[in-house]
């Protein structure tokens, strides 16, 4: 069976600010840094086997907002301790998008270069 391997996000321009962001932020550490190539980007990993590029935006390339269609999910152990750190760094929350009942903890804040991300916390796998 095939599986995911990466999700790419832009940043804007120098993508070492939004790696480090998600390094700090989510404890992702660095696969591979790619910061002398065109585009510059690096790849990191949390657990799990799948990784999350970091890619600076060439010039002229739009961010298209997909509310409901773009967004990195990132599993947590603690939704509301993760909401608390990122809200200390002055991140905004969507209320509108909070869920929590018995299967999952969720809420949606955009990174520092605008892509967003979903905190979540499942009570069992997805496909369990």
């Amino acid at each position: 069976m095939a599986q995911i391997e990466h999700v790419a996000l832009y940043a804007d321009g120098d993508p070492g600010p939004l790696k480090d962001f998600y390094v700090a932020a989510f404890g992702f550490r660095v696969l591979v840094d790619n910061r002398h190539t065109t585009p510059p980007g690096y790849f990191l990993a949390g657990g799990g086997g799948m990784a999350l590029e970091i890619i600076g935006r060439p010039p002229g390339t739009s961010n298209t907002d997909q509310r409901y269609v773009c967004h990195v999910a990132i599993l947590v152990e603690d939704v509301a301790a993760t909401r608390a750190q990122l809200e200390a760094q002055g991140l905004p929350f969507e209320a509108e998008t909070a869920v929590a009942n018995e299967s999952m903890t969720t809420c949606f804040v955009r990174d520092p270069a605008g892509n967003r991300i979903q905190i979540v916390h499942r009570s069992r796998p997805l496909g369990s």
